[in-house]
């Protein structure tokens, strides 16, 4: 049995909003985060002194559309439908793990979360086949060269992220008839 999996922080959850409101970051600093997917150190330790950072994050606009689309996976095609998630690259925010786990509930209850534990490992979860969708690029092509299909998720284009799942899961569901 396939599975899917959804990213949380930049999928669903939206992690840059609150972020860039505590951090306040230099362009610069935006421009780094952007690229690298990660805030520099000295950012990152005010991120830590907020108390259930990552529970209290909001929605990312369109990202109910995107967990009706991942159901559908399941109910229509048989699939698994998890979370995988990360903790911080140091685990130097122990709250993350159970601030992700409350979000997920009161958002999307019933999805279990799994946890990379860190990013980089994320492909440690792929079987051949299976899907990650995520906003990370050094995720997907982890993910890819481990088997696995994968969508992309861009911040600026959402509504694309959507189109390319939806048009894959026509894919399979025109190969199961």
């Amino acid at each position: 049995m396939n599975t899917i999996y959804i990213d949380m922080d930049g999928v669903v959850a939206d992690f840059d909003t609150p972020a860039r409101a505590i951090l306040k970051p230099t362009w610069e600093e935006q421009r780094h985060a952007d690229e690298t997917g990660r805030w520099p150190d000295t950012k990152w330790r005010t991120i830590l002194n907020q108390q259930d950072f990552f529970r209290i994050l909001p929605k990312m606009p369109q990202a109910d559309e995107l967990m009706a689309l991942a159901r559908r996976f399941e109910t229509e095609l048989g699939w698994r439908l998890r979370m995988l998630t990360a903790i911080p690259k140091k685990n130097d925010f122990p709250e993350a793990f159970q601030d992700k786990i409350d979000w997920m509930q009161e958002h999307y209850p019933g999805v279990r979360v799994h946890f990379g534990p860190y990013s980089q490992d994320k492909q440690h979860h792929c079987r051949p086949g299976d899907i990650l969708v995520d906003d990370r690029a050094s995720n997907i092509e982890e993910w890819q060269q481990a088997g696995g299909r994968t969508v992309r998720v861009h911040r600026d284009n959402y509504q694309q992220a959507l189109d390319e799942l939806l048009n894959l899961f026509l894919d399979l569901q025109s190969q199961r008839a």
